[in-house]
């Protein structure tokens, strides 16, 4: 039994003695009240309870208002953009709305139905139909081949409450509270379910290039599902990680997940590897996110949040600095001790939030001791820096 505890110790050593990959904080734009997001061209689209803003983000450090639109009534919780269109449902009060974003400097609303019943999350376009599910539990379709005039064209009681959606083919994919509803749509006047998937689901990040979509669970972490053949969608593997369990999107291979901050995965096509998650300067409720590459923004209500996923926690660049920094013994209760720490001057200690847990300045000693009966069981990164670079390694405190 010795031998085989023995084993798993040396493993994770290897596999947590790595660089890793953390989040930092760029910028933001305070405003009260916040709420869905959707990048596009530079600009993050921002439902507020003072209208619909559009955020320049040119400058990451310095986020600006460049253009607003009023809420028709309520502000709306779903947003869609494709081309030079932006399509908002209602919060609260029932609406489908669309504006003319063509000069994203001047958006303008023009076209709009109040023939919906109930809260919006999301919006899928394809082609000349929109399709939004609601909180009354109704998938509708809406005819949007006339932007000033959109017209609903039909509607489906889905039996559960819907929030993502997203549409591949002739087919919608809901993610509902009682499972994955897919929907034929092939005649958006006449739409029916053709069969469901698992239960307990909420938010949708589509990847239609590998026939799969990623879907968010209320208990915790997302789904990926494959859809090859939409009338019998598959389980390939799971995404779980620190709270993780609201609104996600996908970008570039990787998943941002709301819940308890913000949680970065790294996605293949087999496996989902939980990276780290951030909160540390989020005040309020968290409210949603969108992604423009490994820049990407959190809405909370007091805030709007630019931040970027990279190597280490700041803004220092990583070098592959030779003798590489060791730690052990990893797993560990009572302490960790770091080696080869000749020419570094702090060391600091994150948990899984991002928050600091532990910062000391280092002389010229070879080793260092740090206690850690003190912390609470789980997984804590380590960032130790010099002046050219920071290197990063991670433990499990038990």
């Amino acid at each position: 039994m010795r031998r085989i505890i023995t084993l798993v110790i040396l493993s994770t050593v290897i596999n947590f003695s790595t660089f890793c990959q953390c989040i930092s904080e760029l910028g933001l734009w305070n405003n009260n009240a916040n709420f869905i997001i959707e990048y596009y061209q530079d600009r993050v689209i921002t439902s507020t309870t003072s209208g619909i803003e559009f955020i320049n983000v040119t400058s990451s450090s310095s986020p600006t208002p460049s253009g607003s639109l009023g809420n028709p009534a309520n502000f709306p919780l779903a947003i869609e953009v494709e081309t030079d269109y932006a399509y908002f449902g209602g919060g609260m009060t029932g609406y489908f709305m669309i504006s003319d974003i063509s000069d994203i400097n001047f958006p303008s609303q023009i076209g709009i139905t109040y023939n919906i019943s109930g809260t919006a999350y999301d919006i899928a376009i394809d082609g000349n139909y929109a399709f939004m599910p609601t909180n009354s539990d109704t998938l509708y379709s809406i005819d949007i081949t006339d932007k000033t005039a959109p017209i609903v064209a039909g509607k489906l009681d889905l039996g559960s409450f819907p929030k993502g959606v997203v549409v591949s083919g002739n087919y919608a994919f809901i993610g509902t509270n009682l499972g994955l509803k897919v929907v034929d749509v092939s005649d958006p006047t006449n739409m029916n379910i053709v069969t469901s998937f698992g239960g307990g689901y909420a938010d949708i990040a589509p990847d239609f290039t590998n026939n799969r979509i990623f879907v968010s669970k209320t208990g915790n972490g997302f789904d990926a599902i494959d859809i090859s053949n939409p009338t019998n969608p598959v389980g390939i593997f799971q995404g779980t990680g620190a709270a993780s369990s609201g609104k996600l999107v996908l970008k570039n291979n990787y998943i941002f997940q709301l819940g308890g901050g913000v949680n970065v995965f790294e996605v293949s096509l087999s496996a989902a590897t939980f990276l780290c998650s951030y909160n540390s300067t989020f005040t309020g409720q968290i409210n949603s996110v969108t992604a423009k590459d490994s820049v990407f923004y959190v809405s909370t209500v007091n805030a709007l949040h630019v931040l970027a996923l990279g190597n280490g926690t700041s803004g220092l660049e990583v070098f592959d600095i030779s003798p590489q920094i060791a730690l052990s013994p990893n797993p560990t209760n009572e302490f960790i001790k770091l080696t080869n720490l000749v020419d570094f001057s702090r060391v600091t200690i994150f948990d899984y939030t991002g928050k600091v847990v532990y910062q000391s300045s280092l002389n010229a000693d070879d080793s260092k001791v740090i206690g850690v009966l003190h912390l609470q069981k789980g997984s804590y990164l380590v960032e130790v820096e010099n002046s050219i670079g920071k290197q990063c390694l991670k433990f499990i405190k038990y």
